[in-house]
């Protein structure tokens, strides 16, 4: 048998992974010492921290609830303004938001800026029939926004 350059090279690659197998395991190194350090950011802290709250936020204890985050779910809103003018859209936006909560306290209305786009959206609404009455009542009070009033999808905050 002719042993070729493949198998030298072959043989001298699995014999560090022999002579390694004999030796103790990553897991025997770790109980051995008895310590295990982890590095983490702040903010994975944070998160960690308020999901085991939200967890716990099924107790009836009165701490955990007050500490939970808003569980938030798809649903829908009215969008009932979006325009990207750099010079006005975003006083825009806050007058139409100022319009809507004075005739209609009841909604929650979101003023958000994702570039280069203003957007006043109203409501919580969970199912799209909530949004279609919310829009019809909107579109009565205010005509001139009919052309910019449509239905989208969100996440929205649970009641």
């Amino acid at each position: 048998m002719k042993i070729s350059s493949r198998h030298i090279i072959l043989l001298a690659a699995f014999c560090p992974i022999i002579s390694y197998a004999d030796g103790p395991t990553i897991a025997d190194t770790l109980n051995d010492r008895g310590v295990i350090s982890v590095i983490q950011p702040a903010a994975l802290n944070q998160r960690l921290v308020a999901s085991a709250v939200s967890l716990s936020a099924t107790d009836d204890s009165d701490s955990s609830a007050e500490l939970a985050t808003p569980k938030v779910r798809g649903g829908y809103r009215v969008q009932v303004f979006d325009d990207n003018n750099v010079r006005t859209a975003q006083r825009d936006a806050q007058l139409c938001k100022k319009q809507i909560e004075s005739h209609f306290p009841e909604f929650p209305v979101y003023v958000t800026f994702s570039s280069p786009y203003w957007r006043v959206k109203v409501g919580d609404f969970k199912t799209r029939g909530e949004a279609e009455a919310a829009l019809g009542e909107i579109k009565y009070a205010f005509p001139t926004m009919a052309k910019s009033l449509r239905i989208v999808r969100d996440r929205i905050n649970q009641r």
